[in-house]
């Protein structure tokens, strides 16, 4: 893959915002929250055979492109306020500073990973779109003819929809304590 577009570090980089600030480990209260209750949302959805019609997805590919252009400015604002926190600190020492240079560099992975979550949204959008009333045969392992859009990508939009959900609330629980705090 070109290193131009290999996200793989942001990826990364965001995994290890998912650690427990006392102890640096991984906290699996939050792996449970953003991987495990978007996994159960999937999971339902698969169950309940629930499809995705073209409203939905049309109102999920506005709700990520939306998204996708308020998360950039975001960035802008938080690479501004990481530059002036920078700056305050080598003037005179900010009270916390590297506490909150940590936060805006956790902040900068998150909202960076949001994007690119963002964006995967709308392409799964799109492949669900072209694949829904094709059928995938599973008579030669036994199995029933499953409807692609509806057993396999429509959990995974959902999946990929409540992770981002519950992603842009970290962005913004985050931001609030970083703008909140002298």
């Amino acid at each position: 893959m070109s290193s131009k577009i290999n996200v793989c570090n942001i990826i990364f980089g965001h995994l290890n915002t998912l650690k427990d600030a006392s102890s640096s480990k991984i906290s699996l209260v939050d792996v449970f929250t953003f991987f495990v209750v978007p996994l159960l949302f999937g999971a339902l959805v698969f169950v309940s055979g629930f499809k995705l019609n073209d409203s939905l997805i049309s109102l999920l590919v506005n709700f990520g492109a939306i998204f996708t252009a308020l998360l950039l400015s975001v960035l802008v604002l938080v690479y501004d306020q990481s530059s002036k926190l920078s700056e305050r600190n080598e003037k005179n020492n900010v009270p916390f500073y590297t506490v909150k240079k940590s936060l805006l560099d956790q902040l900068y992975y998150n909202i960076c990973y949001s994007i690119i979550l963002a964006l995967v949204l709308i392409f799964m959008c799109f492949i669900e779109s072209i694949t829904r009333g094709k059928l995938l045969d599973l008579a030669s392992f036994g199995g029933p003819k499953l409807d692609i859009g509806e057993y396999v990508f429509t959990p995974i939009v959902v999946f990929i929809s409540v992770h981002l959900i519950l992603t842009i609330v970290m962005i913004v629980k985050r931001m609030h304590v970083l703008l909140t705090t002298e």
